[in-house]
């Protein structure tokens, strides 16, 4: 009886060895975003999932120490119940903006009235009204509840001639100064502030998996 108890022991200990051994050559082979999701997709029992990481967004204990982790090398975490790799795929530094807008629709605004309206918003934040209170009185999105602020935002995220102006044409404004963008063929009127200067965000991309015990 202890003999096979024993027996049994050996041969469970070897399945779980063979299975942390299956999975361990591939996962620190991987050095891609497409390797990661391809591994996810190869593992599925290991709850695989895959991140990135901003440090201006992301500040748990655990974003900070997975970017005190260098390429290459993983953070385990364990449990009584499971053990958790995240593996370090990749470290970038990428260019964020960022701004405050008030959009106006003139569907409903004939050319006069779209005119008086601009100057109206102008004259306001020019004589010291907060910006976020016009936003608040006159925006004509969502994003006027959230005092209009864009957060910071990397190309592709906006419409691509406010996109233009705030990256491909950013020196040509001012923090704090107004500007103007038209999409007449929408009928969409963006009026912009410049809140940020262009900021470089460190960025890290993490595979996650999960064993259970």
């Amino acid at each position: 009886m202890l003999k096979n108890l024993l027996l049994t022991g050996a041969i469970m200990c070897s399945v779980i060895c063979y299975a942390q051994k299956s999975f361990k050559g591939p996962l620190e082979n991987i050095t891609s975003e497409e390797q990661a999701k391809a591994f996810i997709k190869a593992h599925k029992k290991l709850k695989g999932k895959f991140f990135v990481f901003n440090k201006e967004k992301h500040n748990t204990t655990l974003a900070k120490e997975l970017f005190d982790t260098s390429i290459g090398y993983s953070k385990v975490y364990e449990n009584e119940y499971s053990k958790t790799t995240y593996k370090i795929i990749d470290k970038t530094e990428t260019i964020y903006y960022r701004a405050s807008y008030i959009f106006i629709n003139s569907d409903n605004l004939n050319e006069s009235d779209l005119k008086r309206l601009k100057q109206t918003i102008y004259s306001k934040y020019n004589q010291g009204m907060d910006f976020a209170s016009l936003i608040k009185r006159y925006s004509m999105d969502a994003n006027a509840s959230r005092g209009g602020d864009t957060g910071w935002f990397i190309d592709g995220k906006m419409p691509v001639e406010v996109e233009d102006e705030l990256i491909r044409n950013n020196k040509n404004h001012y923090l704090n100064k107004l500007f103007t963008v038209d999409i007449p063929e929408k009928n969409w009127h963006y009026i912009i502030l410049k809140t940020e200067e262009p900021k470089p965000i460190e960025e890290i991309k993490v595979l996650k998996i999960t064993e259970d015990l």
